[in-house]
């Protein structure tokens, strides 16, 4: 099973386990299914409008899994959930978990262009063969992956 695959099944029970108010579960499938996400964003993806696409949708996912994580931590402390976004001066701790994983999220994403060729990899052909088979041939040959691209809905 692919990573995307992977993270598509974890959001799905995260959602479930959402709708039916399991929020423990939720978290925890929330917080899986993203860093599959953004481990198919880095070495899965293929070309940018798949990437972007995934992109936001681990954005939307990030924000629920946020609101979720607030509302546990609230209910944990005996507070009662209030409805002003989460600003009542004592969110630190959201803070720094929103941050690291919105910098997960942003090591995803490659801003330039890496001028290496195959040619400058010295060895490790099996590597490279891997690779090929894996990323190139069905960036060149989609035709021949489109069953598992149907899959691949978020």
């Amino acid at each position: 099973m692919g990573t995307i695959q992977k993270a598509i099944d974890l959001i799905t029970k995260a959602t479930e386990e959402d709708r039916n108010k399991n929020f423990e579960e939720a978290v925890k499938h929330y917080d899986q299914a993203i860093q599959y996400f953004i481990h198919a964003i880095k070495y899965e993806a293929q070309g940018e409008r798949q990437k972007e696409t995934i992109r936001q949708k681990v954005e939307e996912y990030l924000k629920r899994y946020q609101q979720i994580k607030e509302f546990l931590k609230d209910s944990r402390e005996g507070k009662k959930v209030k409805d002003n976004g989460g600003k009542d001066g004592d969110d630190s701790d959201e803070d720094v978990e929103k941050k690291k994983m919105q910098d997960k999220l942003q090591g995803a994403i490659v801003m330039e262009k890496p001028n290496v060729k195959w040619t400058d990899i010295a060895g490790l052909e099996s590597a490279k063969e891997a690779l090929k088979e894996a990323v190139i041939l069905p960036i060149k040959f989609p035709q021949l992956f489109t069953e598992d691209q149907s899959q691949e809905k978020i």
